[in-house]
């Protein structure tokens, strides 16, 4: 039941059919960008509450290298985004995500520099 409605609360992303993509690259095709999608405005807003008091550079790559610090330094924010982005997996999903959990983790962190700093 839980999974089926989370299921249906991430929308499709397209991806390349002609391509047979390794695992960890579909479960971050299939799930974590989807939910990064869904979760992008709660995600957006809760990191520019962070850093309010700061000045955003207006370079993309300023402002990329801040949020990566940010990420890097402050780890009660970086898991805090992670659990905003692991909370909506299902139980299967975060099975999946706990024997790869190094590798997806950094994924996620950085997918998440990516959108977030493209978005300030």
């Amino acid at each position: 039941m839980r999974s089926e409605q989370l299921l249906s609360l991430r929308s499709e992303i397209p991806v390349d059919s002609e391509r047979n993509p390794l695992e960890l690259e579909q479960f971050q095709n299939n799930c974590i960008r989807p939910i990064l999608k869904f979760q992008n405005d709660a995600l957006l807003a809760y990191f520019r509450a962070q850093v309010q008091d700061e000045e955003i550079p207006k370079s993309i790559m300023k402002r990329e290298a801040l949020v990566k610090l940010r990420l890097q330094k402050d780890m009660n924010l970086r898991n805090l985004l992670l659990g905003m982005v692991l909370g909506l997996m299902t139980v299967e999903e975060l099975s999946f995500y706990q024997l790869n959990k190094s590798e997806l983790s950094r994924r996620i962190v950085t997918m998440l520099i990516q959108r977030i700093s493209g978005q300030l």
